[in-house]
């Protein structure tokens, strides 16, 4: 649940600079997305099956009113112990989080190219892993608040399944 000064509606294009904001669908027309604004353009992660594009294509837009709902904004993402692996020798799965570095990354497809894969940084400034060292997370979760307050808002679990 959420409180209704928690939330508003609009197009992408009005998310919050700076903040990841849960966009949620009103419609089978909508999508459920992830907005990140930088320099005055969102980015866009589809976190659901996007007409053929599948969950997690990216895009960054520009005054793009076609994308719209529900806003969420100052949602927050946890990582999940049990999806962490080191992915040495093998491929890693779109929707996988990384921690590199001082930023925590999300691994995606490319615009224009569905088969293109990609990254895009959903937080810097973070404490410094040791050079050439990461961590994929093939498990994580969007939520909202902190403490007896936090609600979890969105699940994601990109472990590939055995053959």
């Amino acid at each position: 649940m959420i409180e209704a000064s928690e939330c508003f509606v609009a197009p992408v294009s009005m998310a919050a600079e700076g903040a990841m904001t849960l966009v949620l669908p009103r419609s089978v027309y909508e999508r459920q997305c992830l907005v990140i604004m930088r320099d005055g353009k969102p980015t866009i992660i589809c976190l659901d099956e996007d007409a053929g594009a599948g969950a997690f294509f990216s895009f960054q837009s520009d005054e793009d009113d076609n994308w719209q709902g529900v806003h969420i904004p100052n949602v927050r993402i946890e990582l999940d112990v049990s999806g962490l692996c080191d992915a040495q020798n093998q491929s890693i799965p779109v929707g996988t989080m990384v921690r590199t570095e001082d930023k925590l990354t999300l691994r995606v497809k490319k615009e224009g190219n569905y088969q293109a894969l990609g990254s895009v940084t959903l937080l810097e400034g973070l404490p410094n892993c040791a050079p050439r060292q990461n961590a994929y997370f093939l498990k994580w979760q969007i939520v909202l608040g902190e403490g007896s307050e936090k609600r979890v808002l969105h699940m994601v679990d990109v472990t590939p399944k055995p053959a």
